[in-house]
């Protein structure tokens, strides 16, 4: 009698416990259902928001490709213009289409980069240099435009005042540093803790004064992009030759 009361107990145990296994299987079965479930919404959901990230990317580029063509089409114009104007005209032509070449080298940057959102600080400057070197200089002059930047970028909402400053600040360079035809512009940029350093020298024959709006035509619009940057400008004295005009821009800006 005893022998048959715990062959029972150990029999009602075992089903217990396969019962118990049975069920904690079926609640794993469907707690993997949920998950595999659950994991192919997120990846759904994560690649659609690629995709939609990527439409955008490619939307960006698309018209900042286009933007860049019209800005150039409008420089071709304004030198067809500028060739056939009269002299003491030529010079505000020549102005005009560098400061638009400049817009459309960032607009270039921003169709080619891969993120769309900051722009390179020395491939801008790079984009810069060459414009005003094929535009302004061409290819027999003896002054040359060098960069020397660290890796460091500037949101777009500042990139166009940024380009449009060294713009003015080259071709003021130009125009009034060099009086033989020979020498030399550097851009430099660097990081400063939170600001970014940019300084345009040129080995000239330098300024006779440190006021910057005295000294050439295009100082209103330097005071204006560095105001549109919320940066400082110094012109640095040398005793030796040349100029330096100093640009200090908080590395970002809160909105």
């Amino acid at each position: 009698m005893v022998q048959v009361v715990q062959t029972t107990l150990l029999y009602e145990k075992t089903r217990a416990m396969n019962e118990a296994l049975v069920l904690g299987s079926l609640r794993q079965h469907e707690l993997a259902a949920v998950a595999n479930s659950s994991n192919i919404r997120l990846k759904t959901e994560v690649g659609e928001g690629r995709r939609r990230e990527l439409d955008a990317q490619i939307l960006t580029n698309e018209i900042s490709h286009r933007i860049k063509n019209n800005l150039q089409l409008v420089a071709a114009l304004i030198n067809r213009e500028a060739r056939a104007a009269a002299a003491p005209c030529v010079q505000g032509y020549e102005a005009i289409q560098t400061r638009i070449q400049a817009i459309a080298a960032l607009y270039d940057l921003i169709s080619l980069s891969s993120h769309g959102e900051a722009v390179s600080v020395a491939a801008y400057l790079g984009a810069i240099a060459r414009t005003i070197s094929a535009s302004v200089l061409g290819a027999t002059s003896r002054i040359k435009i060098e960069v020397e930047s660290e890796a460091l970028e500037i949101d777009p909402n500042r990139a166009v005042a940024f380009g449009l400053l060294v713009n003015e600040l080259v071709t003021n360079a130009i125009k009034h540093a060099f009086p033989d035809g020979t020498g030399r512009v550097v851009l430099s940029a660097r990081r400063i803790d939170d600001q970014i350093e940019l300084d345009v020298a040129d080995d000239g024959v330098g300024m006779k004064t440190t006021d910057l709006a005295k000294a050439s035509g295009g100082g209103a619009y330097v005071a204006i992009f560095v105001r549109q940057l919320r940066g400082a400008l110094v012109v640095l004295e040398s005793e030796e030759f040349g100029t330096t005009v100093r640009i200090r821009l908080p590395c970002l800006v809160e909105s």
